[in-house]
């Protein structure tokens, strides 16, 4: 069918239900033949005597057998195909992460080089760290957690440095163990959410905290930051980092994992907690 050929298959499939039926038929008529020779005691199970039984027999065992082989080689490329697709889907969603913060990292090196030069090197080594870790592992389906959280780590070093003064950061990381795998990317969208609408002006000093927690075989993850009094004009991409974050929540811990996210006049905090 994938290769446009039922024709082919039809004939392939009447041609083995005949085999199999012939073969099914002979096992019966050794039965019968054994009872006949009173090998095996009579039974009304191999009553080969009405020559309709044969062609009965031979038609439904050879289909019937058939349909079953069938099914099961259809089940197994269905299978392989879902499991494509999601692979394909958790690419392509990993692919969508921190766009727009790749182009105001670069715009912000661009504004620095006029007036800091020092400061900007050390914000493009450091943003360089972040490129290299989502060039090397955001393609990968599993990482450590400390390589993820190191990541997280990098990335809040860079906006601090953007937002100098501006905002406070408060971060905690308890980690059992660190060589846990969890697939890459995926606690990023959190922490720059937090950073692009947190309150950061010379009049409104903001705040963010972030608290991480790894305990046996459950991931915790809280971040808070206060909002602007001042109102944010979003655009049509706004929510498109919270919303494939969710799809890949719900392709890799569906019903282990629980996400809620609050906001207030002030606030904006969200919990994430995976069972893994």
């Amino acid at each position: 069918m994938k290769q446009k050929t039922v024709v082919i298959f039809i004939i392939q499939f009447l041609g083995i239900s005949i085999i199999v039926g012939l073969i099914f038929s002979l096992y019966l008529y050794s039965f019968a033949f054994l009872e006949k020779k009173g090998i095996f005691p009579h039974s009304a199970y191999f009553d080969m005597s009405v020559p309709t039984y044969y062609a009965l027999v031979f038609i439904s065992s050879g289909i019937a057998i058939n349909i079953c082989i069938c099914g099961v080689c259809f089940f197994q490329e269905n299978t392989k195909l879902k499991k494509a697709l999601i692979e394909y889907q958790l690419l392509t969603l990993q692919h969508q992460v921190t766009p727009h913060f790749m182009f105001n990292v670069l715009n912000h090196i661009h504004i620095l080089m006029q007036t800091d030069v020092e400061l900007a090197s050390d914000l493009l080594i450091k943003y360089s760290k972040i490129l290299r870790y989502q060039l090397y592992n955001g393609n990968k389906q599993n990482v450590t957690l400390e390589q993820d959280i190191q990541f997280l780590k990098d990335f809040i070093a860079v906006e601090e440095i953007r937002w100098e003064g501006k905002l406070t950061v408060t971060c905690s990381w308890r980690i059992e163990n660190k060589k846990t795998e969890i697939p890459s990317l995926l606690f990023i969208t959190f922490i720059e959410n937090a950073f692009k609408y947190v309150s950061k002006s010379d009049f409104e000093k903001g705040y963010i905290n972030i608290d991480f927690e790894q305990k046996e075989k459950t991931l915790f993850l809280h971040v808070q930051n206060s909002k602007s009094v001042l109102p944010i004009t979003k655009n049509n991409a706004g929510g498109l980092g919270l919303k494939n974050i969710k799809q890949r929540l719900e392709i890799l811990y569906f019903g282990r994992y629980h996400l809620s996210v609050e906001e207030a006049e002030t606030t904006y905090q969200t919990k994430l907690i995976i069972n893994t």
